[in-house]
């Protein structure tokens, strides 16, 4: 916060100097003091004001804001300023007779494109011709360094390929963050970019706890899983950034409402897999191969009626995966049955005394 006149400094300089004469008309027993009338001007000191605070030199802590001003209640002192950070419109069509809107809009303030939020943008319309168009990609291209071009291109397409996937904006966000932090330390190009770009967007949801395997991620940005295989090690040499792992009971849930189950059989198979986990039965396949092999000894138990082929779709697990964990789960299919979990809700026989 900055005081663009501190006016107590000047009072109080004048009450000091022996030179200053009284204005005629005014007696001391007018001095001016605060509301409390416990000090004078003269007394004041403001050596030790916090520029940091909403108080003013005055003593009074009151303000009211105005046209971007905290400005004292007081004594009307202007005691800061607020920067406005959203975007600024400004209309150009008073002096034709246009019917279009000729609107320039200032870019917002973007932390991750600092030099760009100085310039502004022209707005572009379905009717506009070619010139106008032309106009717009040149002045954009002017207003915005290599650099950060560069960087905008990548963050438009993390937006295009996920916000229609269930990516929440919050996860690209935090991938848009990722990646620039990444390219500062070294220049990707080619299929290494590609797949570190993918690889932001894997990291960003184990961060914020979104079950989304390598295969999903893969297939938003098309690239092959090898691809992406290379970006996460990449990722993690430039970064060095630990995160937790995905486990089956994160995917539960989003393969259960692929295959269209009720509330009741997810939190069964919820149940399931803690039972398994709990007693080692599985433990070297992969989380996403292990939910799929989890919800098909599940559907196979109470006769649900899915396929392998429905399963594999759903899953995006091949019928082979599916099969060979399914036969790990029925290998204990005794001891689950007699659990006293009782998950599929089997009679517990009567013991007769």
């Amino acid at each position: 916060m900055e005081y663009d006149d501190d006016i107590w400094n000047i009072l109080t300089k004048l009450k000091s100097d022996p030179g200053t004469q009284e204005t005629p008309g005014i007696s001391d027993n007018n001095s001016i003091s605060n509301n409390t009338g416990s000090s004078s001007i003269g007394s004041l000191d403001i050596s030790n004001l916090d520029i940091n605070s909403n108080s003013c030199g005055c003593g009074c802590s009151e303000v009211i804001s105005e046209d971007h001003m905290q400005i004292c209640k007081n004594c009307s002192a202007i005691v800061s300023k607020m920067i406005e950070n959203t975007a600024e419109w400004r209309f150009y069509g008073n002096d034709d007779n246009r019917d279009g809107d000729p609107s320039r809009c200032g870019l917002p303030t973007n932390n991750l494109l600092p030099k760009s939020s100085i310039g502004s943008m022209i707005g572009c319309g379905y009717k506009d011709n070619i010139d106008i168009r032309r106009i717009r990609m040149f002045q954009m291209w002017n207003s915005m360094p290599y650099d950060e071009r560069t960087l905008w291109n990548v963050f438009d397409k993390m937006t295009g390929n996920t916000i229609n996937n269930g990516i929440p904006q919050k996860v690209i966000d935090d991938a848009k963050v990722l990646y620039k932090k990444a390219s500062e330390k070294k220049i990707s190009r080619g299929d290494n970019k590609e797949g570190l770009i993918a690889s932001c967007i894997y990291h960003a949801c184990l961060i914020n706890k979104i079950p989304k395997s390598s295969k999903d991620i893969a297939a938003m940005f098309n690239i092959s899983h090898v691809t992406l295989n290379k970006g996460n090690s990449r990722f993690q040499t430039l970064l060095q950034i630990n995160v937790s792992s995905p486990e089956p009971m994160d995917f539960i849930a989003q393969y259960g409402n692929n295959l269209n189950m009720s509330i009741k059989d997810i939190d069964k198979c919820k149940s399931l897999v803690s039972l398994i986990e709990d007693n080692d039965i599985m433990n070297d396949n992969s989380p996403t191969s292990s939910a799929a092999g989890i919800l098909y000894y599940y559907a196979n138990v109470k006769n649900l009626g899915y396929t392998k082929k429905t399963f594999a779709k759903a899953c995006n697990v091949s019928e082979v995966t599916i099969i060979k964990c399914y036969k790990i789960i029925n290998n204990h299919h005794a001891f689950i049955i007699s659990h006293k979990s009782n998950i599929f809700e089997l009679e517990q026989p009567v013991l007769l005394v």
